[in-house]
């Protein structure tokens, strides 16, 4: 039969004082520094021999490995400015970036994919698209050039008719009078009669 295991208790947090953590501190930084200092000699000791710098080299020269540099953001900034592989990688990418700026090719024209019977059924197509829309255009400049020159015999008929108009509304306006019993005037035939 088994026996159950026992649970331990939960490990609570363990608190530091501020002496404690200023400690710390300090020797986190002091710990930094000692890294980049030695990272510094080693590169510097790397450049007197004419040596590449790598990750590989500077462990040789002074036993820092590479993920106590990568810890240390200064430390990483100071190995990738002198790392001989990185720099001459971004020289690289500048030259070509360059390169590709002076020399960017002309986009592809799409219709270049196509074969020459495709090219010509699109052609052929586009062609009779434009011959009706011409047509289309040609039709519609004719019923307006039809409709202005209704237009202007309209307006023509209507300057003839214009004295007639004004004689009818003059009428129109002395019979509306005369059905309201509205007032007389000098032409009428009398006062109008009592009812």
């Amino acid at each position: 039969m088994k026996t159950k295991a026992r649970r331990r208790p939960p490990r609570l947090p363990r608190t530091y004082s501020e002496a404690q953590l200023a400690g710390i501190k300090r020797s986190t930084e002091e710990r930094r520094q000692a890294t980049v200092e030695r990272l510094r000699t080693a590169i510097d000791a790397l450049k007197a021999k004419k040596q590449e710098i790598s990750v590989q080299t500077i462990y040789d020269e002074c036993g820092l490995r590479y993920a106590a540099i990568h810890r240390n953001p200064e430390a990483l900034a100071l190995f990738r400015a002198n790392s001989t592989n990185l720099v001459a990688a971004k020289k690289q990418r500048k030259r070509t970036s360059r390169e590709d700026r002076d020399a960017t090719p002309a986009p592809r024209d799409p219709l270049l994919s196509y074969k020459k019977p495709q090219l010509v059924a699109r052609l052929r197509s586009a062609q009779q698209r434009l011959l009706e829309v011409q047509q289309q255009q040609a039709a519609l400049a004719e019923a307006r050039l039809r409709q202005e020159a209704k237009i202007a015999e309209l307006e023509a008929k209507l300057t003839v008719l214009e004295p007639y108009r004004t004689f009818v509304e003059q009428v129109r306006r002395d019979m509306q009078s005369k059905e309201h019993g509205g007032r007389w005037m000098m032409d009428d035939f009398g006062p109008p009669t009592g009812r």
